[in-house]
């Protein structure tokens, strides 16, 4: 499934809201966004991470600062690699905020996405405070299907770890 952010930072630009086969699992059911044109992007949704990683890294050359941080974020995540996740995950959040080519709805979907895919590494991380706090966020900034669909997964989780106890 794609969304399309209208030409933000560039001409016809799509956010890639598939599912990244590395996370989704029974135990890990989250998505993570990429932008379609990053170097890497095929990489990750493929679940070839480490492939996806090093394209990013040496092919990112013209990409922009957004979708590159996005693409580290999710790279990161994936290979549970939480000091190079976190980071970039929170940078992604501010970079959104400040994209001056982007209409403030742009900049709330960039925003919004990003706020998930630190929720997904949250989770990965087990801080479970600070996944919820994300993926609300994200929630109230969009009804965007990936960032809804992490947020009831969220709270299906957690209320299986409740009932548990």
């Amino acid at each position: 499934m794609k969304t399309s952010l209208s030409n933000f930072l560039m001409p016809a630009a799509f956010v890639t809201l598939a599912c990244l086969p590395a996370l989704v699992s029974a135990t890990n059911p989250y998505q993570m966004a990429v932008i379609e044109a990053t170097p890497g992007a095929m990489q990750l949704q493929q679940g070839e991470t480490t492939e996806g990683l090093t394209a990013l890294k040496t092919q990112s050359r013209g990409s922009d600062a957004f979708s590159q941080t996005m693409a580290l974020c999710v790279a990161n995540t994936q290979l549970a690699n939480l000091n190079g996740a976190s980071p970039a995950c929170s940078r992604a959040i501010h970079l959104a905020r400040h994209q001056a080519q982007a209409t403030p709805a742009e900049r709330r979907e960039m925003q919004a996405l990003a706020l998930s895919n630190r929720g997904v590494m949250h989770w990965v991380a087990q801080d479970l405070p600070s996944a919820q706090q994300d993926f609300q966020r994200a929630a109230k900034l969009s009804d965007n299907e990936l960032v809804q669909h992490n947020l009831q997964q969220f709270s299906s989780r957690l209320e299986g770890l409740i009932a548990q106890r």
